[in-house]
């Protein structure tokens, strides 16, 4: 018998606009031959006869069959997929269908995140995306993280920032990617969908896929924007004349020495400065990328730069990334498939010092605490000193701590992980995935004198670190194949170590001799200082996963997780995480079938249990630090050596281990119209992790790392999504999300409070005070100080504070009714997480044309505003409302601002409703087709803006605020405005091009 073998050709187009469609997989069915059409749509393939059945198949549209028989010529028009079912969604070491997911996984892709704007991060571009995971800022200054919660706090010491594994490589020191480079965030944030990353998934699980090289053309295309950026609110200052008023009103009715605070040479000046205006700016902010990718049906790449520049609002700061990103894979013949992702970035930036404990040195507290009568700049530029009849010292101006202090950092990083699969057998198939991830970060800093923290001399320093990650994984997938094409089953095995190192070292010292070296001489600092240290942890694991789907009816998934961990007691090093789930697609039944409203309906339900190893390590042991003698042996002795006096080891130190139970539904109305996804959730985290104080000092220890206490959360989450009008020319897309989180403290050790000290005075004369209690009961996040209730009226008296006899003196509420004002009268006067939080993004398109609206609105938080407790005494128009003899019915203080003997300032006057509304993101564009020029294929010019307005009561700068206490990313802290930079509105021009 002669071979049939011939060519067939032809040419594939999109149904909707006729346009070629390039990188369209044509195989012929059952077998490995293959090509992808070229640049024109057009294919040739040969056929081993007229049997053949050809396959035509490319991202976003529905596939096509066609028997050749005896056509030699075949052109095909696909028609775009609007049904979102078939989406493949990444998840633990794989991927399945949309349709085919039992847990709670939120998949999005380049068209529904946030991109064009200020978006220096992953993050950023999922902020108000979806619904549980709640996204703030720790301030606005460049280049700066956001924290990110996924379903509520789970911990209370460890982080409760989500694991992040970028092209399957779980990085341990954040993510750095620049954004036009991702394709696709899937959000892992049920316990069962994260419980393949066992010890790490407590947080949820975030997995970025990079955009690869298509099959078929070579591909080139630009992305940039420029910009400007100013700031979100302001601070309703009073001028001079009222300032010196208010001012000199309030010292005369307290302690004085009979003078005024101000005389009347200082009365005369003539400034009015406007200091917020004069440290900040109009900042630019820019990004470029230049992308090259494509391939061929065995081999493909994408090679990408990116630059990305935000200068800072406020003087002086800034933040540059440079980087390169290389995906590639090449196939060896049908079995083996190798493949390289790599990432490599320089950052550059000059950050605002906002170190705790040195706050009242800190720029932005310098510049919000300056009085309006003195003067910026001399009339040559130089930096004024108005001298005011108080000053005691040299009047050190806030400017110069933007524009006179050295803060730089520069780093490096790189990370890359190489993989190999091998196909075995038809239906098993084994990976190797090995990478590594190193970032070394330098920070600098100069103050000369005067703007230095200590005034009277100067200070440098230089701190390294380097931070490595080495990876080393391997899987199996198994797809058993002898059960009938009704069922499907395929297992999954992988073992996987890594191991994380961090190396510091760091240098300072003062009283330089000359300002003029900065940093670069520390070796002559009159008073020098050295420190080192290193820390490293590793972790082992052991997992598999088990999934059964029946007719894409019922569907059943299985996954156990084993972890050892360095950080861990030695009684307690590994942990077991399993987990299982299950959906039923009840539209897939009969009695569903005929069904015009119903296109898909599917039911989940899911238990499983992560963990938390994400703390640093050696505090389960004995640390040795540096005494008099120590003794290893029991006889030998060596000088210099000892405890370290503050931990005490702790051998059955184990695992933190949230459980967590999910129902979920799936629905789509009218052939998926309108569709959604409604999730309720449970969650216990037991054996938290603490600090805790040890009462007996006979130890030698004043600390503990233990496991007491449980935390739980709760909550509902709502995404629902309809493409309202569909029609050729006019498009209207609605996506909206809603969640709502519970959380409650339902054990803590002992039932003993863990209280909380806000690390900062508000000014001088007045103490740190306790801001937040954690109690069991409680919730996270809860404030806990006084209840205000206004001001002593003339011929007034109370009697729960008895030594209160100044008219204008502020009281506080007695809520134990004991008579008297003590510490015994707090009580929780607020809580920092929100009611619940809403994303609601519309996209409209006319032919070309489009328009996307983005806003995000956050509701039910407080925010203790920090600044105003300073600002409200003599600097704000607020300070207008205190009570004096002139203004009996003020309802503020008019002397002792909150330093009366009782309370504190941590009370209900300075706890704000933090709720807002606000328009993140909107959009306006237009794409051109160029079918006449051959070298492009379209052109997608913007204008963008991003926080232009916000809707809040909140009087702060922005109610968007995070708070970074003492260096901890603890969520348990955040809620308190303080001093941060606010975020910037942003206003950008964009230009994308492919070629």
């Amino acid at each position: 018998m002669f071979s049939q073998q011939r060519s067939v050709s032809g040419k594939v187009t999109d149904v909707g606009n006729g346009d070629a469609l390039p990188g369209v997989n044509v195989v012929v069915q059952g077998t490995t031959i293959g090509v992808s059409t070229d640049f024109e749509g057009n294919y040739s393939i040969n056929v081993p006869d007229n049997d053949a059945t050809l396959v035509f198949s490319y991202l976003g549209f529905r596939t096509v069959t066609v028997q050749v028989g005896n056509q030699s010529t075949i052109d095909i028009s696909l028609q775009e997929d609007t049904s979102q079912l078939d989406e493949i969604v990444v998840i633990g070491y794989g991927s399945v269908k949309k349709k085919d997911l039992t847990g709670a996984v939120v998949s999005l892709d380049t068209d529904e995140m946030t991109l064009g704007a200020a978006t220096s991060s992953a993050a950023q571009m999922l902020q108000g995306r979806a619904a549980g995971v709640e996204i703030s800022a720790n301030d606005g200054e460049p280049g700066q993280g956001l924290n990110i919660v996924i379903r509520g706090v789970t911990s209370l010491s460890n982080s409760n920032e989500p694991l992040y594994v970028v092209d399957g490589f779980p990085l341990a020191a954040g993510v750095s990617i620049a954004p036009e480079d991702i394709e696709t965030i899937d959000i892992l944030k049920d316990a069962a969908s994260a419980a393949i990353y066992g010890s790490r998934g407590s947080s949820g699980v975030i997995l970025i896929t990079t955009k690869k090289g298509k099959a078929g053309r070579t591909e080139i295309n630009y992305e940039g924007y420029t910009g400007l950026q100013n700031l979100t609110g302001s601070v309703d200052y009073l001028n001079w004349a009222d300032h010196t008023r208010v001012r000199n009103e309030q010292y005369a009715e307290g302690p004085n020495d009979g003078n005024p605070w101000y005389n009347a040479d200082d009365i005369a000046l003539p400034f009015n400065t406007d200091w917020l205006e004069e440290g900040t700016r109009d900042a630019l902010i820019q990004s470029h990328t230049l992308r090259a990718s494509g391939g061929n049906t065995n081999s493909r790449f994408a090679l990408s730069a990116n630059y990305f520049s935000q200068e800072g609002v406020f003087l002086n700061s800034k933040f540059e990334r440079a980087s390169v990103r290389l995906n590639a894979d090449q196939k060896f013949g049908d079995k083996t498939n190798v493949g390289i992702n790599m990432y490599a970035s320089r950052i550059d930036s000059d950050a605002m010092d906002k170190r705790p404990g040195f706050r009242t040195t800190a720029p932005l507290y310098a510049l919000l605490r300056a009085v309006p009568g003195r003067d910026a700049f001399n009339d040559d530029g130089t930096l004024a000193a108005t001298v005011l009849s108080r000053d005691t010292r040299e009047f050190v101006n806030p400017i110069g701590q933007f524009t006179e202090r050295d803060n730089d950092y520069l780093e490096w990083r790189t990370y890359a992980n190489v993989f190999i699969t091998h196909d075995i057998m038809s239906n098993l198939t084994a990976k190797l995935n090995v990478g590594v991830d190193h970032t070394a970060g330098t920070t600098a800093e100069f103050q000369p004198m005067p703007f230095s923290d200590d005034r009277s001399r100067s200070f440098g320093s230089i701190d390294e670190s380097k931070i490595s990650t080495y990876l080393i994984e391997g899987t199996l997938n198994y797809t058993f194949d002898m059960l009938g094409e009704d069922h499907s089953l395929d297992f999954l095995l992988g073992a996987s170590t890594q191991y994380d190192e961090l190396l510091f070292f760091g240098a300072s010292g003062n009283e330089f001799p000359t300002d003029k070296t900065r940093y670069f001489n520390l070796g002559s600092a009159s008073n020098q200082q050295v420190f080192s240290y290193k820390e490293d942890k590793r972790i082992a694991s052991f997992f598999g996963r088990a999934n059964y789907n029946y007719k894409g009816k019922y569907i059943l998934s299985a996954t156990i997780r084993a972890d050892g961990a360095s950080q861990f007691g030695e009684n307690n090093k590994w942990g077991t995480f399993p987990s299982a789930s299950a959906a039923w697609r009840l539209s897939e039944e009969d009695f569903m079938s005929d069904s015009n409203l119903i296109s898909n309906l599917k039911l989940r339900a899911s238990y499983g249990l992560t963990g938390n190893n994400n703390f640093s390590p050696y505090t389960s042991l004995a640390r040795v630090g540096t005494s008099n003698t120590f003794t290893f042996d029991g006889t030998s002795v060596l000088a210099g050596l000892g405890t370290d006096g503050v931990f005490a080891p702790n051998p059955d130190l184990q695992w933190e281990t949230t459980k967590m139970l999910n129902l979920g539904l799936d629905f789509g109305l009218w052939n998926e119209r309108f569709y959604g996804t409604i999730e309720v959730y449970n969650s216990n985290t037991d054996k938290l992790i603490i600090d805790k104080p040890i009462s007996s000092p006979s130890t030698g220890f004043s600390l503990i790392r233990a496991n007491v206490g449980s935390i739980k959360n709760k909550g509902l989450e709502i995404s629902l999504g309809s493409r309202v009008i569909n029609g050729e020319d006019f498009k209207w897309n609605v996506n909206a999300n809603f969640s709502t989180n519970d959380n409650e403290i339902q054990e803590l050790d002992g039932d003993n409070p863990i209280n909380l000290i806000l690390p900062r005075q508000p000014y001088g004369e007045i103490g740190v005070e306790t801001f937040r209690q954690l109690i069991t009961g409680g919730r996270v996040g809860d404030f806990f100080g006084y209840t205000y209730r206004g001001v002593l009226q003339e011929g007034e008296t109370y009697a729960p504070q008895p030594n209160t006899t100044q008219a204008g003196s502020a009281l506080f509420e007695d809520t134990n009714n004991d008579g008297v004002i003590d510490a015994n009268d707090r009580s929780v006067i607020g809580n920092a997480n929100p009611d619940f939080t809403i994303g609601l993004n519309n996209h409209f398109e006319y032919k070309g044309i489009y328009l996307d609206m983005f806003w995000q609105a956050v509701v039910g938080n407080d925010i203790f505003n920090f600044k105003a407790i300073n600002a409200d005494r003599f600097l704000s128009t607020r300070a207008l409302d205190r009570y004096s003899v002139a203004n009996p019915t003020g309802t503020r203080p008019g002397v002792n601002y909150f330093t009366n003997g009782y309370g504190s300032y941590v009370n209900t006057e300075f706890i704000e409703d933090g709720s807002y509304a606000r328009l993140k993101n909107i959009a306006l564009g237009y794409t051109l087709k160029t079918d006449k020029l051959k070298f492009l294929d379209n052109i997608n010019i913007y204008i963008q803006g991003q926080n232009l307005i916000t809707i809040t009561d909140y009087t702060g700068f922005d109610p968007e605020v995070s708070f970074n206490y003492q260096g901890s990313q603890s969520s348990v802290n955040r809620g308190v405005d303080d001093y941060g930079p606010p975020n910037y509105k942003t206003y950008t021009l964009g230009l994308k091009l492919t070629f």
